[in-house]
């Protein structure tokens, strides 16, 4: 997923963990071409998955 323009892949991932509770892996983990992207796991039930879907639109909305 694209990070908001301005931040870095390293800083929007801790903006998520540190106000939304949500972890995500930042792109730039995965080589020079991953910054500014994260990378989100979909291995959670989906009921996880939506509510933490619903945190991040709280945060960016």
């Amino acid at each position: 997923m694209p990070v908001p323009e301005g931040e870095t892949s390293a800083g929007f991932a801790d903006r998520l963990l540190d106000r939304a509770g949500i972890f995500v892996a930042p792109g730039s983990g995965y080589g020079e071409r991953g910054e500014g992207y994260v990378r989100i796991s979909l291995t959670v039930p989906d009921d996880r998955l939506a509510e933490a879907m619903d945190r991040l639109v709280g945060l960016l909305g």
